[in-house]
């Protein structure tokens, strides 16, 4: 958790370094339309690796504003995961695709301000093919057992709650945070090894997971008023 309150912490103050600027140039600035396609990556993945070396992977999101509060949110990206334990080695290699809405709660008419206050949702859909190269089942009566699980296909279909914050630091330029309630809704696999881990989702045991994403995104802009 000390590492998602520093990077908070790190929004925050590029957050008031932003209101400083614009309460003294609010003079100077024109009231912009948001409209614009934004386009990002979360930087959480590169965060994480250093505290779960086994597991890799990028994401990226796109943001299209269609009304004056709602946004269209696509999300794409890939994960990977290989360890090798004393009793058991697994290899994953996959990718997702979510595609949703957000409502922005925050609004207020003030020059140059284009932060958001989100909640949305998105419907999500992973494939991986994954395998277990080596098991051990320890047992003292009967002895210990060695055995794998070949190469197979996982296909998953899951739900995220989402909910949270936006704000301009530089012009065009968004820094944010979002939490993430997960629901797993469908795991299809050809084997009975269950996936450790499902792209875009997290644990594969779990029905329910907590996710986090921290992004960057740049805005096209489309017009101003």
């Amino acid at each position: 958790m000390l590492r998602y309150l520093l990077i908070s912490l790190f929004i925050l103050f590029f957050s008031g370094i932003k209101a400083q600027t614009v309460v003294i140039n609010s003079h100077q600035e024109e009231k912009r339309d948001q409209s614009g396609l934004s386009l990002g990556i979360d930087i959480a993945p590169f965060i994480l690796v250093a505290f779960q070396p086994e597991r890799r992977g990028a994401a990226f999101i796109g943001r299209y504003q269609f009304k004056e509060r709602w946004f269209i949110v696509g999300e794409a990206g890939y994960a990977n995961v290989n360890f090798d334990k004393d009793s058991y080695a697994y290899k994953s290699n996959g990718g997702f695709l979510k595609i949703g809405a957000d409502y922005n709660f925050f609004k207020v008419n003030e020059p140059g301000n284009n932060d958001n206050i989100t909640a949305g949702i998105r419907y999500g859909i992973a494939t991986q093919t994954h395998q277990s190269p080596r098991y051990t089942i320890i047992d003292d009566y009967w002895g210990n057992y060695t055995g794998e699980f070949p190469t197979s296909n996982v296909t998953s279909h899951y739900i995220d709650f989402v909910g949270g914050l936006r704000t301009e630091v530089l012009k065009n330029f968004f820094m944010g945070w979002t939490v993430r309630l997960k629901v797993l809704m469908a795991a299809k696999t050809n084997n009975v090894l269950k996936p450790y881990t499902i792209p875009g989702y997290g644990k594969g045991d779990n029905t329910i997971n907590v996710g986090f994403t921290y992004t960057l995104e740049y805005q096209i802009p489309f017009k101003k008023k």
